[in-house]
């Protein structure tokens, strides 16, 4: 009786197995198109899922694993390890480490299996670089990695490519480098067409359009407008159909046929107010607002920008204020109302200023990143060099040992002593380079994160009220910290100051209009332009004098 049970029992996991390994069989042996549609749903339902069980996608994954290796299946097998590595890279709860150390685990299998996968890991890599580290360099590094794996294979053979890319196409066009945007994403427009496939032809002829609109070449950006409008009307996709229409409206604006822009921008906003599509609304709703105003429709056009405004502030995009704000200001002009007027007019000015600073902090922060790159490769290149050089020196003492016998004794304990200690001092020297890379590195991450915290903090510090000594403290101690000990030092240089003063100064160093400071200080804006000349007086500034240069020399 026992042996029939433990005989039932091997029978029902034998059975279990085999069903395990026909559920499975699907996936074997298909080349990397016909397998990736397969696997497109066990990507998304499992490996991505958040609500998937966690323990069950991993026994799912090694059944199939083991199931490929079984059968000798390569590409099945890798991809197994990629969704593991979505696994980690999608799931929010994983630190970046962890998610590194799979991603070089699944690179170094890719490259030992030389598998196009290869070239998918160093996306990720590129992407997990470019938007979470904010290491631009060697976002690109891993990106142009990718694209030489990918250039020359069709997408049949790789269905990833398009997407590799799409990727590299945006990195290009958040630098701005247009040009090059454009050759990426014809090229990734390109593999679609080739196999037939639209997933992303309407965004990357959207992305060109956009390219040449910023080249102002409106022609070639109503082109591909076009050829992306046809494709959604063929894919009945209204969202995109309500894009481009937009697009096409915004470009005969641009061009001043305002008879041609309207209907086009009236037709995409029929489309798109039922899909909540809040940035195409925002836009679409300035420019017929900005149609209005320079047509002279005033009333017409007040409705219009107000609805945009709406939605701009539910979106907090500086693009779109940056779009929306001038015409604002526009508006409150033609409509006399000063106050209003000036408001906009200083903020289309800071938006402006916002954009180009957080541009100019990307640039900046790209820039010191190569710098550090190519440190690095010089040290490691000097390092290898002085390998080389070790390694030639012992094949000189290896000769002499052999044209002389008779003094190989002594003049191989010699050179033996001398490599020795030459190769311990190398090693002690790559250490150093190792460690004062690391250095670098977090001095790289200290300095990116005082940049973005001294953002934080001036943005703190514009929008702050200091009506009272507990208001001014906080203000005081943040201003401080932002500018060094600033007030500190002016204060030693002018003891004579009064807090009344002092307070004036700090609001000037941030160059907040006459108009901001009364709002901050809780006075009008006579008594500010009254405390400022009293300073003038005091400290024997003559009107001749700017404002910005003696603010600076207080502050040395």
């Amino acid at each position: 009786m026992k042996h029939k049970t433990l005989l039932n029992v091997s029978l029902l996991f034998l059975l279990g197995s085999l069903l395990v390994n026909a559920q499975y069989e699907r996936f074997l042996h298909k080349d990397y198109q016909g397998r990736a549609k397969e696997w497109g749903n066990f990507w998304t339902e499992k490996s991505v899922n958040t609500q998937y069980d966690s323990v069950l996608f991993f026994k799912e994954l090694l059944e199939i694993r083991r199931t490929a290796i079984a059968h000798k299946d390569e590409g099945l097998e890798m991809d197994t390890y990629m969704s593991e590595l979505g696994f980690f890279l999608y799931r929010k709860k994983y630190s970046e480490q962890v998610a590194f150390n799979v991603l070089n685990r699944t690179l170094k299998i890719a490259q030992q299996k030389r598998l196009l996968q290869e070239a998918s890991v160093e996306k990720h890599f590129g992407v997990i670089y470019f938007h979470r580290i904010k290491n631009y360099e060697l976002a690109f590094e891993h990106f142009l990695r990718m694209y030489e794996l990918v250039k020359n294979v069709s997408k049949r053979t790789f269905p990833d490519k398009t997407n590799c890319l799409k990727e590299l196409a945006y990195a290009y066009y958040y630098f701005e480098d247009y040009s090059k945007t454009i050759e990426l994403a014809k090229a990734s427009i390109q593999s679609e067409v080739e196999v037939n496939e639209t997933a992303h032809l309407c965004k990357n002829y959207g992305l060109v359009g956009i390219c040449f609109r910023k080249q102002n070449q409106l022609d070639s950006s109503d082109y591909y407008f076009k050829e992306s409008l046809q494709i959604s009307l063929n894919q009945r996709d209204t969202l995109w159909q309500g894009i481009n229409y937009g697009e096409l409206g915004y470009n005969a604006f641009k061009r001043e046929y305002f008879t041609q822009a309207i209907p086009l921008l009236n037709q995409s906003l029929a489309i798109i107010r039922p899909r909540k599509e809040w940035t195409t609304m925002v836009k679409v709703l300035t420019t017929l607002g900005a149609i209005a105003l320079l047509k002279g429709k005033v009333k017409e056009a007040e409705p219009l920008l107000a609805e945009a405004k709406k939605y701009a502030d539910g979106q907090q995009q500086l693009e779109l204020y940056n779009l929306l704000y001038p015409w604002l200001l526009k508006l409150y002009v033609q409509t006399e109302q000063p106050r209003l007027a000036v408001m906009y007019s200083d903020s289309a000015a800071w938006v402006k200023d916002s954009l180009q600073r957080q541009f100019s902090a990307r640039k900046i922060l790209r820039a010191v990143q190569a710098n550090q790159l190519r440190q690095h490769r010089a040290e490691m290149t000097d390092i290898k060099s002085q390998r080389t050089s070790k390694e030639q020196e012992r094949n000189g003492v290896l000769l002499l040992l052999l044209i002389g016998f008779g003094l190989a004794v002594y003049v191989y304990q010699s050179q033996r002593k001398k490599y020795l200690q030459e190769q311990l001092i190398s090693v002690q020297q790559l250490q150093i380079k190792e460690q004062e890379l690391g250095l670098a590195k977090q001095q790289l991450q200290h300095f990116t994160q005082r940049v973005l915290e001294k953002n934080e903090f001036i943005e703190q510090l514009q929008g702050a009220t200091i009506l009272t000594d507990e208001q001014w403290e906080d203000f005081r101690a943040l201003f401080e910290k932002v500018h060094g000990g600033y007030l500190r030092r002016t204060k030693e240089k002018f003891p004579s100051l009064t807090p009344a003063e002092i307070r004036f100064i700090a609001l000037a160093k941030l160059q907040l209009s006459t108009k901001e400071m009364a709002t901050m200080l809780g006075v009008s804006p006579v008594s500010v332009r009254s405390t400022w000349s009293r300073l003038r007086k005091k400290v024997q500034l003559t009107e001749e004098e700017s404002l910005e240069k003696w603010l600076e020399m207080m502050g040395e």
